[in-house]
């Protein structure tokens, strides 16, 4: 195996690690946010003064709960696809951005005079 081959194997393999790595943690992060969350809702449920001292008042705020979890079921977490989609349109974007920014009279120069330059060093030889 050469250096160059080693190298970019060598390369991917690392950078996959601290990709995947990074990915597992941002999931671990989002499931103990998910977990706090629901623990939160249940000790203002268990705390709220609506109910504290008759419980009868508490089916309204019982329908508001169920209601949030209904929404909050609809909204799951994005698939691995819808992040990665969301990350190539955000590359796009800013490419798209940076085209249309570039001054292409100036582009266009550089490489003439990168071109001319190469000439120049060939000819020499």
């Amino acid at each position: 195996m050469g250096f160059f081959t080693g190298f970019v194997g060598g390369f991917a393999f690392t950078s996959s690690v601290l990709y995947i790595t990074i990915q597992v943690h941002r999931s671990t992060r989002i499931s103990q946010r998910k977990a706090i969350h629901a623990q939160v809702e249940q000790i203002d449920w268990l705390t709220a003064s609506a109910g504290a001292y008759d419980r009868r008042f508490l089916p309204a705020d019982i329908s508001r709960r169920q209601r949030e979890e209904l929404e909050a079921q609809k909204l799951a977490e994005p698939t691995m696809k819808e992040i990665l989609k969301h990350r190539w349109n955000k590359e796009v974007e800013v490419l798209t951005k940076k085209a249309y920014e570039t001054r292409w009279e100036d582009v266009r120069e550089a490489a003439s005079e990168g071109w001319k330059a190469a000439v120049r060093v060939v000819k020499r030889d």
